[in-house]
């Protein structure tokens, strides 16, 4: 996805002189050819994260389009203050773009990783919440962007994501996707979770079990509507991420059904990590499989919830 980054933003800047494209110090290789090209309109603040997000919020203030890019662990660890007042408080529509989301740099450690993003910024006021799972996604969240004029976070992979949408998509922000129908369940899931939830259906399906599937890619605002119309309509309800289970798109949905609930009952399960630090380093995968959260697990997790009377 940080190629489709670059390159659609480079396609968006050639026609919109307000954009500006502000790193911290990151992202080398990728952004050679925009700052050869736009030389005024691409700033490396360095490493100094909440200089970083406040020049961004400055350059919003004075009318400008800045799309700042930074590793997701520091741009939001680090500039929280900035965030909340130099950003959401102020409602400058800066474009937080952070990559490495969940545990995509597993291997250089906590100081790296990234399972509180979305909960940190999804209490913020003003803040709004895009996970794309793929390219596609990806790009089309870019081009909604251009003329969003809220702050908003667009949390992304590390490297090479493979592709999930085989097609066009209509891509609109607080309205999820659907991926598949399904009749015995509902799994929503986010960012690049969304792909390991398609193979999670698929170990499903061969057992019988049909699940509908669908890629929560804003999780704030959350398709609300979509939720409460899956509530009767299916016996249980799962939810995948790749961030903590307490604040990410679980919270967020079982948020949804106590506001909504009413007479209605449903199981929920959520899937993500637990309320710890990673105990060891590791891969992206093995991390994830060891969080149970690989999609051998998750299809054995949803398999034996239904299981459960």
């Amino acid at each position: 996805m940080r190629i489709t980054y670059i390159n659609t933003l480079t396609k968006m800047a050639r026609e919109n002189p307000k954009i500006v494209c502000v790193i911290g110090d990151t992202g080398f290789s990728v952004f050679e050819d925009f700052e050869k090209e736009f030389r005024d309109r691409f700033v490396n603040v360095g490493i100094a994260e909440q200089n970083f997000v406040g020049f961004g919020a400055g350059l919003a203030a004075m009318g400008l389009k800045p799309y700042i890019y930074n590793v997701a662990s520091f741009m939001t660890l680090r500039a929280m203050e900035q965030i909340v007042l130099d950003v959401c408080f102020q409602e400058n529509p800066v474009v937080m773009v952070g990559v490495g989301g969940g545990l995509a740099y597993g291997n250089a450690g906590p100081t790296h990783h990234a399972p509180f993003d979305i909960a940190m910024l999804r209490v913020l006021p003003n803040m709004n919440i895009i996970c794309p799972a793929d390219p596609v996604e990806m790009r089309a969240a870019m081009l909604a962007s251009e003329h969003f004029d809220k702050p908003l976070y667009i949390r992304i992979g590390r490297s090479v994501d493979p592709i999930v949408h085989n097609k066009e998509i209509d891509f609109r922000i607080g309205k999820a996707l659907k991926m598949r129908d399904g009749g015995d369940a509902v799994l929503f899931a986010t960012g690049t979770m969304v792909k390991d939830a398609v193979k999670a259906c698929e170990l499903l399906e061969h057992k019988g079990i049909s699940m509908a599937l669908y890629s929560m890619h804003t999780i704030k605002p959350l398709d609300e509507e979509l939720i409460l119309n899956c509530v009767g309509k299916y016996k249980a309800m799962f939810t995948l991420e790749e961030h903590s289970m307490i604040g990410g798109l679980g919270s967020a949905v079982s948020e949804v059904l106590a506001r909504h609930m009413g007479s209605f009952s449903v199981k929920l399960r959520p899937f993500g990590f637990p309320d710890d630090f990673a105990p060891v380093t590791g891969s992206r995968e093995y991390l994830n499989e060891l969080y149970g959260i690989s999609p051998v697990g998750v299809a054995a997790g949803i398999e034996e919830t239904l299981s459960q009377r």
